[in-house]
């Protein structure tokens, strides 16, 4: 197993940090570290994390958001996992729609709109109440990532260009923070080409596809396996080729996992993933699923400090 190289202060610093007003901390930045060496401490002691699905400690607090994000770090050791948009004139900024109208005071395509006309908007949540917040760029969400010693999971939205992203990760410097989502084969192995010293969780849109991610067997690769139960077959597959496997549990309301396993008030069933192979789990309910793996002796965390169970 590699040896890491995350500070014990950078991890208490990824866990327990506060923020100010405008989320942010005096901390010193953390040391880079082996993100990959991570995941393979994960895969091999069958332990998981959490990412937290568009940053919100739950399904009730404003997605974006950097105070979201803030809330969520604070509660525990979890990854923000985030989404890129562009606007008319180029810049990036996290909207999760093509819409500005469901999260935000505006209305009308994103991609229509200038950054300026988009700083002018609020955010809402999601029961419609306007924040004071501003919609973030992506180059202040990366900083307060930098600052607060956060890992971040990139999903870039349709016209999002991979090296505008990349470009805007390397000028933060956290590239050892980040994992770059990608939905297919194409754009898995141009992340991989692109950025070969960032994470990647790559998916197929089918069998074959999938089959030729696993094949490049890159220590920089995770596989998403989907929003249901992995195949044990998959994962043997996983391991084989030493690669870490990401199951997502959101979705729907009434649908997600996240609510079934949730229903008893336990959810045991999250430290079952972790059990059955699952390094990364996905959440709407972020918090109570990194609780249930801490309860199992199932939490990665340690995997964060370079020593295994």
């Amino acid at each position: 197993m590699r040896r890491l190289s995350l500070s014990l202060a950078a991890l208490l610093c990824l866990s327990a940090c506060t923020v100010g007003t405008m989320h942010r901390t005096s901390a010193p930045a953390p040391q880079p570290f082996d993100l990959a060496g991570v995941f393979d401490c994960l895969r091999e002691n069958r332990l998981a994390l959490v990412s937290a699905h568009r940053g919100q400690a739950n399904p009730e607090r404003a997605e974006n958001a950097l105070s979201s994000f803030a809330e969520t770090l604070r509660k525990g050791p979890i990854l923000i996992e985030m989404d890129i948009a562009r606007t008319a004139d180029g810049a990036l900024v996290l909207l999760h729609d093509s819409t500005l109208d469901r999260t935000t005071t505006g209305s009308g395509p994103v991609a229509q709109k200038s950054f300026a006309q988009l700083r002018r908007l609020h955010l809402k949540n999601p029961q419609g109440a306007q924040l004071e917040e501003r919609i973030p760029s992506l180059d202040e969400a990366l900083t307060w990532a930098r600052r607060n010693g956060a890992m971040l999971q990139l999903d870039l939205k349709r016209g999002v260009p991979l090296a505008d992203v990349v470009a805007a990760v390397r000028r933060a410097g956290v590239e050892h923070q980040v994992i770059i989502i990608a939905y297919n084969r194409a754009d898995t192995e141009a992340a991989m080409r692109i950025a070969p010293d960032m994470m990647v969780s790559g998916s197929g849109r089918n069998a074959a596809e999938t089959t030729a991610i696993i094949g490049k067997a890159n220590p920089r690769l995770i596989v998403f396996t989907g929003l249901t139960q992995p195949d044990p077959r998959l994962i043997a597959r996983l391991d084989a080729a030493g690669l870490e496997a990401v199951v997502a549990t959101l979705g729907k309301p009434g649908e997600r996992l996240d609510d079934r396993y949730m229903a008893d008030g336990k959810g045991d069933e999250y430290a079952d993933l972790a059990a059955r192979g699952a390094a990364l789990i996905a959440s709407d309910r972020p918090v109570d699923a990194w609780r249930a793996l801490k309860d199992a002796d199932r939490d990665g965390t340690i995997c964060l400090k370079g020593a295994a169970k």
